[in-house]
């Protein structure tokens, strides 16, 4: 390899050390790394009883299973039939 190459390779590999030094001291990518982490266990091996409620558990409706994708799925639907689910106030009613 030729001499600027490898320069160029070494400034590469200081600068990806820089990058994935300040990766590691960031606690963000730590706590996103820690909710994947329980996500997964708690998939894997079933939620704790013995853990404390998450933050928003207390107040969730228990019988609400649905999903966000779903419930937006078919708001386009409906909105692409001319049919909203709820149309905004003193707006013109929908056409049957």
């Amino acid at each position: 390899m030729a001499p600027w190459g490898r320069i160029l390779w070494s400034i590469f590999l200081k600068v990806e050390d820089v990058i994935v030094a300040q990766i590691l001291r960031s606690p963000t990518f730590h706590r996103g790394v820690r909710r994947v982490h329980r996500t997964v266990e708690d998939i894997r091996y079933g939620r704790d009883p013995s853990d404390p409620l998450r933050q928003g558990e207390a107040t969730a409706d228990p019988k609400r299973t649905g999903n966000f994708i779903k419930h937006f799925i078919d708001e386009l639907r409906n909105q692409a039939r001319g049919k909203p689910t709820n149309s905004p106030p003193g707006a013109p009613p929908a056409k049957k």
